[in-house]
C-alpha cells in the first residue's frame, strides 16, 4: 500500500528584481511512490533539489505544481492549521543540528509534540519513558541538550 504519491511535481524560484524573468527549475516532474514498510534515501549533489523535495513533501513548502499524497491525504488541498496537525501527528523529522530545546531536558524534549497534541499525562509519560528506553537514554532523560553527547541528542530528536 502507497504511503506517499507524489506526481508531476515541478518547483520553480524566479529571479529577484530585474531579474524575475529568469526561471530555475528546483523540481522537474518528479514521480515517486513510497510503500507502507519501504526505506527510501533521497541522494545528489548539493543544489538537486534534495531540501526542497523534502519541505515540499512536508507541507512546509506550499508554492508548487503537481500532486502529493500522504497516506491518501492531499497535502496540497490542507490550510496552515491542518498541515501543522497533520505534521504532528503523522510526520518525523531528525534535523541535522536535531533542533532540540536546548532549555528543555531530553525528556521534556521527547514530550513536548504529546503536549501540544494535549494527549493524556499518563500516556505521554508512558509513551516518553518507553520510547526514551528503547533508544537507551535512560540515564540521560533528565539532561540538557547542551550536557549529552551527539549521538545522545540525535537518538533524543528521533525520539
Amino acid at each position: 500500500m502507497s504511503i506517499l504519491q507524489v506526481e508531476s511535481l515541478v518547483k520553480e524560484y524566479k529571479g529577484k528584481g530585474k531579474d524575475r524573468s529568469n526561471v530555475f527549475k528546483a523540481l522537474n516532474g518528479i514521480n515517486l511512490s513510497v510503500d507502507s514498510g519501504e526505506f527510501i534515501a533521497i541522494m545528489g549533489p548539493s543544489g538537486s533539489g534534495k531540501t526542497t523535495l523534502l519541505n515540499i513533501l512536508s507541507g512546509i513548502d506550499a508554492e508548487y505544481s503537481g500532486i502529493v499524497r500522504i497516506s491518501e491525504s492531499s497535502i496540497s488541498e490542507m490550510t496552515k492549521d491542518e498541515l501543522a496537525l497533520f505534521r504532528r501527528q503523522h510526520m518525523g523529522f531528525v534535523f541535522q543540528d536535531y533542533n532540540l530545546l536546548d532549555s528543555l531536558t531530553l525528556r521534556e524534549n521527547v514530550m513536548l509534540p504529546m503536549l501540544l497534541d494535549e494527549q493524556e499525562v499518563a500516556l505521554i509519560n508512558a509513551k516518553t519513558d518507553e520510547t526514551l528506553s528503547l533508544f537507551d537514554l535512560d540515564e540521560a532523560k533528565n539532561k540538557y541538550p547542551y550536557n549529552v553527547s551527539g549521538g545522545q541528542q540525535q537518538r533524543a530528536a528521533i525520539c
